[in-house]
């Protein structure tokens, strides 16, 4: 058995492995062939395959997500899967051979107050749950994931004064920067990348009916905004993520504003549910949620080490 770096040969039976697992943990990391080609793979160069006589026995991969801020970790999203679960003396092995890439994945980062290896863990996957602990990885927090039936009415909240509302699709350059600018603004914990953006936009369920509802002001600038678009399983299904209210908008409601205004863009739309998730310590966003009717379908606890 040797561990390797990513060949296309191989795809298929990776992909199959991952498939299995899902079966067995429905609410586990989601990976399929499209994935393959987002950038924080750094070309597919974050992937390791264990193989023994051109058999895929198992595979690791990371996203590296890199942060732009001298107080907040870099973070590494790990997962491994392997073919014959429980198997933790080859995962050990993945894990082991991941290091010195992951290490190297962050040699050109802007310099952070360090990088943390993270892995989401499903409620019924308690053999990785136990691998990582053994490890030395404690809980961090935990992403609720949250739906709202659309049937429901929606309570409307108006915008602040001063704003309008409107419906954004950044395909240049200047246009995703400038949704950058705000967006990294509010969350300098985990920005988005301008790489990542780029590819997200391009991706089939994005161009089919992804948009920004946008909250802007009276020179164009984005006060808040709220990203929605079709989960890829389910098209009568729709994500409301990346909802944000840059600083000097909070506490005037926007936010809720933000939240009935895509409900009722969804609702107008034939859709029968809005998606989102939230981590554990948004307290206060999740309130906000909670009060526009979505409720908590499962959740995933995040271990993490720093390195």
């Amino acid at each position: 058995m040797r561990i390797v770096g990513y060949s296309k040969e191989y795809t298929d039976q990776m992909l199959a492995i991952q498939s299995s697992y899902e079966k067995d943990h429905p609410y586990a990391e989601r990976f399929t062939s499209d994935d393959l080609k987002n950038p924080l793979l750094n070309g597919r160069g974050n992937i390791l395959l264990a193989i023994n006589e051109r058999r895929v026995l198992g595979f690791s991969r990371f996203l590296s997500r890199q942060n732009f801020s001298r107080v907040h970790f870099h973070h590494i999203w790990l997962d491994i899967n392997v073919a014959d679960s429980p198997a933790t003396n080859l995962m050990s092995l993945l894990f082991e051979a991941s290091l010195p890439l992951i290490s190297e994945s962050t040699n050109s980062f802007f310099p952070a107050a360090g990088t943390r290896i993270c892995v989401r863990i499903a409620e019924s996957e308690k053999t990785k749950r136990d691998f990582f602990s053994s490890l030395g990885f404690t809980r961090w927090k935990d992403f609720n994931y949250m739906e709202r039936d659309l049937k429901d009415e929606v309570v409307s909240y108006p915008l602040p004064e001063g704003l309008s509302m409107s419906r954004l699709r950044p395909r240049k350059e200047p246009e995703i920067i400038n949704y950058l600018r705000a967006e990294q603004s509010c969350f300098p914990d985990s920005p988005l990348e301008y790489k990542y953006l780029h590819y997200f936009f391009n991706r089939p369920y994005w161009k089919k009916e992804g948009v920004i509802l946008a909250a802007l002001d009276g020179k164009s600038s984005i006060a808040g905004s709220v990203m929605i678009y079709p989960d890829r399983l389910n098209n009568e299904y729709c994500f409301t993520e990346e909802i944000f209210v840059v600083e000097k908008w909070r506490g005037k409601r926007l936010a809720r504003a933000l939240v009935s205004n895509a409900l009722d863009y969804l609702r107008k739309a034939g859709k029968r549910k809005a998606l989102l998730s939230v981590t554990s310590d948004r307290l206060a966003a999740k309130r906000i949620y909670e009060d526009a009717g979505f409720t908590t379908t499962y959740s995933k606890e995040v271990l993490s080490v720093e390195i």
